[in-house]
């Protein structure tokens, strides 16, 4: 049993209210994006370095007590800044691992 169902692309009351939907939901996206843009802060704490670099933030700890994480800041007893550019270097480096020997 088929139903008289209109081709896509026809003009039902559907396909305007869901074109107008979709055009009013990406006016308030940019919108938003240009009231709130995209900013990313030049020096970054041990938790934010953290997730940039996908480690834990006790492996990252680890690391700067072991004297292989990327060069930071301390600006407070508990106040340690990682400058996003060392960062970016360190990663690209390979990160702990190009701290590592070869014991034979």
């Amino acid at each position: 049993m088929r139903t008289n169902t209109p081709p896509i692309g026809d003009d039902t009351p559907t396909a305007i209210l869901l074109r107008e939907c979709a055009a009013k939901t990406v006016d308030l996206l940019v919108a938003e994006l240009r009231r709130r843009p995209i900013v990313q802060p030049e020096w970054l704490s041990l938790q934010e370095t953290a997730v940039y670099c996908g480690y834990s933030e006790q492996q990252l700890s680890d690391f700067v007590k072991r004297g292989i994480a990327p060069p930071s800041v301390l600006f407070s007893r508990n106040a340690r800044r990682f400058k996003r550019s060392d960062v970016d270097a360190w990663c690209a480096a390979g990160g702990p691992s190009q701290f590592r020997t070869d014991v034979s």
